[in-house]
């Protein structure tokens, strides 16, 4: 019984410090990586609850069931517009960019030709 708790004492050490490793600078908060890996290593129980309670930053919008297909849960969710109108401003200025090159091409052709004539 000691050895699996302390098993899995080990594998939660292990865990922690991976996933401090791994995570990017800009999801820790409140101190930096290298601190983070101290603590969980000098403090490891301690250190490992303070880390998933304080130290990381969990992304928005993600939510940890795993029960269901993940299309029928992205049916259920609304879609997000803010970035779909986004794209379609993005394609409007891009259009409109190309057009005024086009007439910029146009007139300066004509002027070409109007200076070659005489």
């Amino acid at each position: 019984m000691g050895s699996l708790i302390s098993l899995a004492f080990f594998a939660l050490l292990i865990a922690v410090l991976i996933d401090i490793i791994l995570i990017a600078d800009s999801r820790i908060k409140n101190l930096g990586k290298i601190t983070w890996i101290f603590i969980v290593i000098f403090l490891p129980l301690i250190g490992s609850i303070l880390w998933f309670a304080i130290g990381r930053e969990y992304q928005p919008g993600k939510e940890f069931t795993s029960f269901g297909a993940p299309e029928r849960r992205a049916a259920l969710q609304p879609l997000d517009t803010s970035t779909t109108e986004a794209e379609l401003a993005q394609i409007d200025a891009e259009i409109e960019y190309f057009q005024k090159q086009e007439t910029i091409r146009k007139l300066e052709k004509k002027l070409r030709d109007r200076k070659q004539l005489p």
